[in-house]
Parts: structure tokens; C-alpha cells; sequence
């Protein structure tokens, strides 16, 4: 997929808000949103990349049974899961489900 067909997808299924667009991670499926990243302390490199709980100090360990996220899975490391392809870069898929309000 290139870049323009993977952003105009995110605008299709959030809005022009980059920041409220969600991602789902393949690990634990956490979905967390950019906004998320930025107020976990995490650089904007690692958004739809590695999982949000990276940055989270009650994050869940990676591909450990029995948990949700967020996890500890870094896109980069030994598995990588990513399912995207985007102009040659591996990145998160959008969770297209957005949850109900509470």
C-alpha cells in the first residue's frame, strides 16, 4: 500500500485528526491512538510500531499467555508481526471497531 493510500484509509475511518486515529497492536491487540503514545512519553517513531505499553511501567510482557495489553512488543525486534506494509515499512493495521462510549 503506499503512504497516500494508507492515510487516505485513516481519514476514511477517523477524520482528518491524525492523533484519534487508532491502531491496533498484533501482539495484544491494545488499541491506542497517537495521543496515546505522546502521553505515554513515547517518540512519535515508535506510534502503529511497537505497542503503546513500552512506555507503560504496568504493561503486560509480549507473547506471555494469559494477558491483554498493552505488551511490551517492539515492531522491530526478533518477531516481527506488523501486518502493513506501507511504501516498505512494516506498521500496525487501523482497529477499525471503535469502542463504544463509556
Amino acid at each position: 500500500m503506499t503512504r497516500d493510500e494508507w492515510h487516505s484509509k485513516g481519514v476514511r475511518l477517523f477524520g482528518e485528526d491524525q492523533m484519534a486515529w487508532r491502531f491496533k497492536c498484533p501482539a495484544c491487540g491494545h488499541v491506542a491512538t497517537p495521543a496515546d503514545y505522546k502521553d505515554a512519553g513515547a517518540p512519535s517513531s515508535a506510534v502503529a510500531f511497537s505497542c503503546v505499553g513500552r512506555w507503560l511501567s504496568d504493561s503486560k510482557e509480549a507473547f506471555k499467555a494469559g494477558g491483554t495489553g498493552p505488551c511490551t512488543y517492539a515492531g522491530g525486534g526478533l518477531f516481527r508481526m506488523n501486518p502493513v506494509e506501507v511504501d516498505g515499512a512494516w506498521v500496525f493495521e487501523f482497529a477499525e471497531e471503535v469502542p463504544d462510549a463509556i
